[in-house]
C-alpha cells in the first residue's frame, strides 16, 4: 500500500473516531442527565440555568446541557481537526475552504447570541 493511501486512511480513521467520541460522550451525558431529573425532579419545567449545580435535579439538567453542547461542538471540532490536517498536508485549497467553513460556523454562533 502507499504510504499516502494508508497516511488518508489514519487521517480518516481519526476523524471518524473524533465523531463518534463526541456523539458517544453527548448520549452518555444526556442520559445520566435524563435519569437524575427524572429520577429527583417534578413534572414543572422551569427554566434551566445552565451550569449551575445544587440539587441532583439541577445535576441532571446541567448533565443534559453539557451533553447537548458536546453533540454541537463535534462537527466544529472536525473541521477545525480537518483544517489542521489539511494545512500539515499544505493542501490550501481545501485548507480554504475548511478556515471558511470554520469561519461561517463561528459566525452562526456569534449571531445566534443575538
Amino acid at each position: 500500500m502507499a504510504p499516502e493511501l494508508d497516511h488518508e486512511r489514519r487521517v480518516r480513521k481519526w476523524v471518524q473516531t473524533l465523531l463518534r467520541s463526541g456523539l458517544l460522550a453527548s448520549f452518555v451525558l444526556m442520559l445520566g442527565g435524563l435519569a437524575l431529573a427524572l429520577g429527583v425532579g417534578t413534572r414543572a419545567a422551569p427554566p434551566v440555568p445552565s451550569f449551575r449545580f445544587g440539587t441532583a435535579a439541577e445535576l441532571g439538567d446541567t448533565a443534559m446541557t453539557l451533553g447537548i453542547l458536546v453533540l454541537a461542538a463535534t462537527p466544529v471540532l472536525r473541521v477545525l481537526s480537518l483544517l489542521v490536517l489539511w494545512s500539515r498536508e499544505h493542501d490550501w485549497r481545501f485548507t480554504g475552504v475548511a478556515f471558511a467553513v470554520l469561519a461561517i460556523m463561528i459566525a452562526a454562533i456569534a449571531l445566534g447570541h443575538a
